[in-house]
């Protein structure tokens, strides 16, 4: 298939680990420009570099925090001025901070799952949206989550703010079609980072020291498997490349007809 994402600039927030780094990795595959936003900067220029080697013309490494408007800002101008447009953003930043019963959580944990879940796709889309309308061309592709379709036990903020991601993108996608650009998001199940020593960042839920879901699993195995949903597939998690490869398919000339989308990558748990 000819995805027309040769020389494109694509922006993919939290682009160093695991999904980010597969839809990096993907993107570059196609001959596209990636600009990696985030904040771990040795993982960061790794990314780039396996970008240019997987065929990126140019691949920007940009360290920034998305949750904060004057630096989601400044990334914009720098792929500005470096590229001359954007004609892609994936709001793949986003996930939660611990797993527990809702009675058991507190208003510093949703604080911060809404704003690395919905106030990063806002800051970064309300950014990058008038160039795209100005232009009159564009994709914007949110990384949602089947958490926000059916609820997962023990992430009940998180399954909220993936929920408001998808009302989100149904929204804008009717405001801005007009305006020649089309809005989806893909909703993964369980994505594991192929290789942890090597797949993740320093603020990465599953790297292998810092990450609290591998504290969790190492201190509670029972609980942790409690979390986990069967699949219609043999595999009962998603590769990174596999979400990577439904962002390049939605941002292609072959979805220009596909808006509003809320596309599963999920192995079937949804119809278990």
């Amino acid at each position: 298939m000819e995805t027309g994402l040769a020389g494109k600039t694509v922006i993919v927030t939290g682009g160093n680990a695991n999904i980010g780094k597969g839809i990096v990795l993907a993107f570059a595959a196609e001959g596209a420009n990636v600009v990696i936003v985030a904040r771990d900067q040795t993982q960061g220029l790794k990314v780039a570099a396996n970008a240019k080697e997987l065929g990126a013309p140019d691949a920007l490494w940009v360290q920034a925090d998305v949750l904060k408007l004057p630096e989601v800002e400044a990334m914009a101008q720098r792929t500005l001025d470096r590229f001359g447009k954007i004609d892609v953003l994936v709001n793949n930043v986003g996930g939660n901070v611990d797993f527990k019963p809702f009675v058991e959580t507190a208003p510093d944990q949703w604080q911060r799952e809404i704003e690395l879940n919905l106030m990063s796709t806002l800051n970064c889309t309300r950014t990058v949206l008038p160039h795209m309308i100005q232009n009159h061309s564009g994709r914007i592709i949110n990384i949602g989550s089947t958490a926000g379709l059916v609820g997962d036990s023990q992430c009940s903020v998180y399954s909220a703010t993936k929920g408001a991601i998808h009302a989100f993108t149904k929204v804008l996608a009717k405001e801005v079609g007009c305006h020649g650009i089309t809005v989806n998001a893909v909703c993964p199940w369980a994505t594991m980072p192929d290789n942890p020593e090597e797949d993740t960042s320093t603020g990465s839920r599953y790297h292998p020291t810092l990450g609290f879901i591998i504290k969790r699993r190492a201190s509670n195995p029972k609980g942790q498997s409690q979390l986990m949903r069967k699949c219609a597939v043999e595999r009962s998690c998603a590769r990174p490349a596999e979400i990577g490869a439904a962002a390049v398919y939605l941002a292609s000339d072959a979805a220009s007809f596909t808006t509003g989308h809320l596309l599963g990558v999920d192995g079937g748990t949804l119809l278990m």
